[in-house]
């Protein structure tokens, strides 16, 4: 297989009212492969103007096309048709998240596009289940019920760790509960939601249903959130973008869903099998190398499996093997760009410096083959303290810190001592302590004995604290509304004048 062969030799286009066209400045940006920083692909860079042709197009679509009164069935049968168009395409799709992402082309292709098929699946099966209720009424003759409706036109922005994925989750969840949607991928990887406007325009989609406007979160996201004619803004990202979100769309009030960053903690008591326990949290931090929100970032272990543990852990991260996503002996893949692998550079460096003892990692590779990309070896720092800016700050790299403990309190301090409330790992063979560390930890997704979840699409996480906002599952697309009936003849207010 040559990836190339799959890359569009003409610019990727957006996609706005049923139509593929070039953004109105003209304008392209390169796409970088993160494996050599070399480009293989462009791409049309959108900007306010192209936001706005898109929020009219999915404005009329709610509001006066067939999509508004289209019945749920409908809706999941087109969703449905879509899944069975990009599981034709599945190869596809998984070459270009490889070349764009830098991902491993067998995670992709293996367990992302199939994921990405399942969301399909998932949601048009949920668009057939939203249902409201009946509340009981104080008088006779009276009824209440509750119904839940679409939220009208949805802006989703899209991160770059894993768009293919994240955006059939999300995008689906949002056709699902009948919205019209305006997608806006991250520059650094964006030619798969191009590539996925293919796959809902082949299916039938009604025209401005679905739009993607590729471009500087700082115009086109700025002009999703502070369009009076977006209803809705979510976004997976940082949290400093996050604040933004918040601030652009404060004189619209509109509804915000965001997943922000995580410092996720990943607790180890004493009776753990350390064999175990250490795949666990290899996998837990080194999974897309490091580029995972949840990722289990800051381990928490017990003083008396304190050494041993390191010394395994240590001996695990060093049989990676960096390299190409392509080649099937690539274990470690690269960081999404130069600017971003600087970033990681950085924190390693002040955890030298703030005194935090390096294990293993924290020195760049020499092959040149290595040095052309953006690769950061596995890096462990053990004996971090609190204080420390390794602890405190969201890395998004291949570097994990190691923190020991005594108690169970003392474990579930250091656990909550963060901004952040993404996720968190338990690991422990006693079911007691860990229903209670369960119950303590500050966080919306916890792994016990394990890392990741296990239901992704079934059982999406919230973060707490500076983690995000906004309900899961299909009703953080919808809105409710409560009805009051009277069935009674003649009828007159309790109170006359």
């Amino acid at each position: 297989m040559n990836p190339l062969d799959y890359v569009k030799k003409e610019p990727y286009k957006l996609y706005i009212n049923g139509e593929f066209v070039p953004s109105e400045s003209g304008k392209t940006m390169d796409i970088i492969n993160p494996v050599n920083n070399e480009p293989f692909a462009k791409a049309y860079i959108g900007g306010k103007a192209d936001v706005e042709k898109a929020i009219l197009a999915a404005r009329r679509a709610y509001d006066e096309g067939v999509w508004g009164r289209m019945t749920a069935k409908e809706r999941s049968k087109l969703i449905m048709k879509a899944g069975r168009i990009l599981e034709k395409r599945k190869e596809e799709f998984a070459v270009l998240e490889t070349l764009e992402a830098g991902k491993l082309f067998g995670s992709c292709y293996y367990f992302e596009g199939d994921m990405a098929v399942d969301a399909f699946e998932y949601w048009a099966g949920v668009a057939r289940t939203v249902e409201g209720k009946m509340v009981p009424c104080n008088e006779q003759g009276a009824w209440n019920c509750v119904l839940w409706q679409p939220l009208g036109v949805v802006g989703e922005i899209i991160p770059w760790n894993g768009p293919f994925l994240m955006g059939c989750q999300k995008i689906n969840g949002i056709l699902a509960a009948g919205n019209t949607v305006i997608i806006k991928p991250a520059t650094w990887a964006c030619t798969t939601m191009s590539l996925l406007a293919e796959v809902y325009h082949e299916a039938g989609f009604p025209e401005g249903v679905v739009n993607v406007v590729m471009g500087p979160g700082g115009e086109c996201g700025s002009a999703l959130a502070e369009s009076p004619l977006v209803d809705m803004v979510s976004m997976t990202g940082g949290t400093e973008t996050g604040r933004k979100i918040i601030e652009k769309s404060a004189d619209t009030i509109k509804d915000i869903a965001l997943e922000l960053g995580g410092k996720s903690p990943n607790i180890f008591f004493e009776d753990v099998d350390i064999d175990r326990a250490v795949e666990w949290a290899r996998y837990g931090f080194t999974l897309h190398a490091g580029q995972v929100c949840v990722s289990g970032s800051r381990l928490i272990v017990h003083k008396s499996i304190y050494e041993e543990f390191i010394t395994k852990l240590k001996a695990e991260v060093e049989k990676f093997v960096p390299g190409d996503g392509f080649d099937p002996k690539t274990t470690l893949n690269t960081l999404i760009s130069r600017q971003h692998c600087n970033s990681v550079w950085n924190y390693i460096e002040k955890g030298k410096a703030e005194g935090a003892r390096l294990v293993t990692g924290g020195v760049p590779y020499t092959d040149p083959k290595l040095e052309k990309g953006n690769f950061v070896p596995p890096t462990i720092f053990a004996d971090v303290t609190p204080d420390m800016t390794i602890f405190q700050e969201e890395i998004f790299g291949p570097v994990v810190t190691v923190t020991s403990f005594e108690t169970e309190e003392e474990a579930i301090a250091l656990a909550n001592s963060t901004i952040y409330g993404l996720a968190g790992g338990i690991n422990t063979n006693d079911v007691k302590r860990a229903l209670r560390a369960v119950n303590k930890i500050h966080g919306g997704q916890i792994y016990v004995n394990s890392y990741f979840s296990k239901a992704m699409v079934e059982s999406p996480g919230t973060g707490w604290k500076q983690s995000g906002l906004g309900v899961a599952g299909i009703h953080k697309y919808m809105i409710s509304k409560t009805v009051f009936f009277d069935t009674v003849e003649g009828s007159q207010p309790p109170i006359r004048l």
